[in-house]
């Protein structure tokens, strides 16, 4: 009898550290391997990714608090990725303004020949380079992270690039009254005019030293193009001084953007990410970012580890993210008409679809 207990106490004691591997187990996968255990109270995030709201981070060591704060960073990053890359859609396949939009009595109210919708796809256009350049840094890091790798720099140059482009369109559009967005288009056309004439002065020695047998076509095309953008600066330099609005430079107007954006779109709180850091936001991240982009080596002096680069990671996303959401948003509010067409297509990411019908109203 003695034995027969023996036998089954072994069992049971088996059964019970199996179970409790088991659960060691699931409790590695959740938290990434080699990362520390996750709270057994640990709940999904609607989005998909883990909630780290309810985790005790008082009670845990220095060293644990640290590499579950990694594991959180991850996960945060590929959410943002995932969003980023939503507007994959809108920046491929622009849809046409409505009859009766805002848009549609700006184009028209405008007087140049030879330029049709001037306002609207002025203001389009950077727009669709922020989601272009959004979109590049959710592929980059999506393919960095199955290597183990972040790629941290790169998806910081396209953010930022993306915040740049996304500034222009609601610096462009975001005043309600017509005259001033005139103005603003007028002056954001002219300002292209010197970076333009670099271009084309390069691109001319180019086409004289060429000998093949395409050149000669390709001179024709370039003389077109030429003509094409004189035209248009010479009606729009023949106005009166007071027709145009200079865009600010680089800086000043991502800060007027960013200051915009925060009035009309504020950011939202993440429970559990505003419990372990502070989002710099957009004029913060902005100034990160140009360490990036130009090379400049103070900007490692911020990277201590791999959560350094997640925090700046998770700071690029966020502030790339809102400005784009917002200009996108700018224009689609603009693009409907009084009684939108129920045959328009959205292709925007589906949680902007309440704010553009709100500000639909504004520019009516």
């Amino acid at each position: 009898m003695e034995g027969v207990r023996a036998v089954v106490g072994k069992r049971g004691n088996r059964k019970a550290d199996k179970q409790r591997a088991v659960e060691r187990e699931r409790r590695r996968r959740l938290s990434g391997d080699g990362q520390p255990d996750l709270p057994l109270g640990l709940r999904r995030h609607p989005s998909g990714r883990p909630d780290f709201t309810n985790v005790p981070w008082g009670d845990l060591s220095a060293h644990d608090a640290h590499r579950l704060k990694r594991a959180m960073l991850i996960a945060y990053v590929g959410d943002q990725a995932r969003q980023a890359n939503d507007f994959l859609e809108w920046g491929l396949k622009p849809r046409p303004v409505e009859s009766g939009s805002r848009f549609a009595h700006d184009d028209d109210a405008i007087s140049l020949h030879d330029a049709p919708n001037l306002i609207s796809s002025t203001a389009r256009y950077p727009a669709m380079n922020a989601t272009e350049n959004l979109v590049a840094a959710a592929q980059v890091i999506a393919f960095a992270i199955t290597k183990a790798q972040l790629r941290t720099s790169a998806v910081s140059v396209l953010c930022r690039t993306a915040m740049e482009s996304s500034a222009k369109t609601i610096w462009l559009i975001s005043e309600a009254d017509p005259a001033e967005r005139r103005r603003r288009c007028f002056g954001f056309i002219k300002s292209e005019r010197g970076w333009q004439e670099q271009f084309d002065k390069i691109e001319a020695e180019t086409l004289a030293a060429r000998t093949d047998h395409l050149v000669a076509a390709e001179r024709v095309k370039f003389q077109k193009h030429r003509k094409q953008f004189e035209k248009r600066l010479k009606q729009i330099t023949d106005l009166p001084t007071a027709e145009r609005v200079a865009p600010p430079k680089f800086t000043p107007v991502v800060e007027y953007a960013a200051d915009w954006v925060d009035a009309n779109m504020p950011r939202q709180p993440t429970p559990d990410l505003d419990l372990v850091m502070m989002p710099r936001g957009a004029k913060s991240f902005y100034s990160l970012g140009s360490g990036f982009v130009h090379g400049y080596k103070w900007a490692t002096d911020y990277v201590d580890d791999d959560v350094d680069l997640l925090e700046m990671t998770v700071d690029a996303f966020g502030s790339a993210l809102r400005m784009t959401e917002a200009a996108v948003t700018l224009f689609e509010a603009q693009s409907v008409g009084p009684q939108p067409d129920a045959l328009r297509i959205r292709n925007y990411p589906a949680g902007l679809a309440d704010t553009v019908s709100d500000w639909a109203a504004r520019y009516i």
